[in-house]
């Protein structure tokens, strides 16, 4: 196990499934918690598809300009809660709280991940450019493809090019994605969480990466992706 290796994690029924990209090419593991993943890499660069840094009175600027980016799949960008909403168990509450410190209603996708975002402050805490940063996976596909992917990866023609995107960029990335899924059933991991686990991996090697917004201030949050040329009308 190496400590400089790139990696790659998205939550999953089982808790979260980490893409590690070492020398040996691309590997799939599973982790109880967030915290076991960091410590298993304690130098490692890990990219989360998890907001870092909740919004307080807007929306946060990294999404809003995650959705312009991707164009048809700007669904895809979850709205974080709140600082006081992803403390509510309850979904009216958290709706109600969100509303009340941002202007908006909270998606029931947004709260479902509270817990995945207290997990990931807990050990990231509100440091945006450390080693563990926030990635989007469809971002991070469409830099690979060079633009956005018009399919959803749910649907086995988004599924299909996805994994041939992931075959091009790392040798063996096939075999790791079919070894991940026959050692996880799909009640514990599926397989859109294998895909964006093995994009982020990828992305986490890269020597550079883009961020939405590109400017960030200092203490803004921002979401860290595989650049791509943004094409006009």
């Amino acid at each position: 196990m190496s400590d400089r290796s790139a990696v790659g994690v998205d939550a999953c029924p089982a808790g979260w499934v980490a893409s590690v990209r070492g020398a040996n090419g691309l590997r799939v593991e599973t982790h109880e918690s967030f915290a076991s993943v960091a410590g298993a890499y304690p130098e490692g660069r890990i990219l989360v598809d998890i907001p870092i840094g909740l919004p307080a009175g807007s929306r946060r600027r990294c999404d809003e300009v995650a959705s312009d980016l991707l164009g048809c799949r700007g669904i895809s960008v979850f709205y974080p809660p709140s600082e006081r909403a992803v403390e509510r168990d309850d979904y009216d509450a958290a709706s109600d709280a969100h509303r009340a410190d941002v202007g908006h209603g909270l998606s029931r996708q947004a709260f479902h991940i509270r817990e995945e975002i207290r997990e990931v402050a807990e050990v990231a805490g509100d440091d945006y450019d450390g080693r563990i940063r926030e990635a989007h996976p469809e971002l991070c596909f469409a830099g690979l493809n060079g633009q956005p992917i018009a399919y959803a990866k749910s649907g086995e023609r988004g599924r299909r090019l996805r994994r041939a995107l992931l075959s091009d960029a790392v040798e063996g990335a096939e075999a790791a994605y079919a070894d991940a899924l026959e050692r996880h059933p799909r009640s514990a991991v599926g397989r859109d969480d294998v895909l964006d686990a093995m994009v982020l991996a990828v992305a986490a090697a890269a020597p550079s990466l883009a961020t939405a917004p590109p400017d960030p201030d200092g203490d803004e949050p921002r979401i860290y992706y595989l650049g791509f040329a943004v094409r006009g009308p």
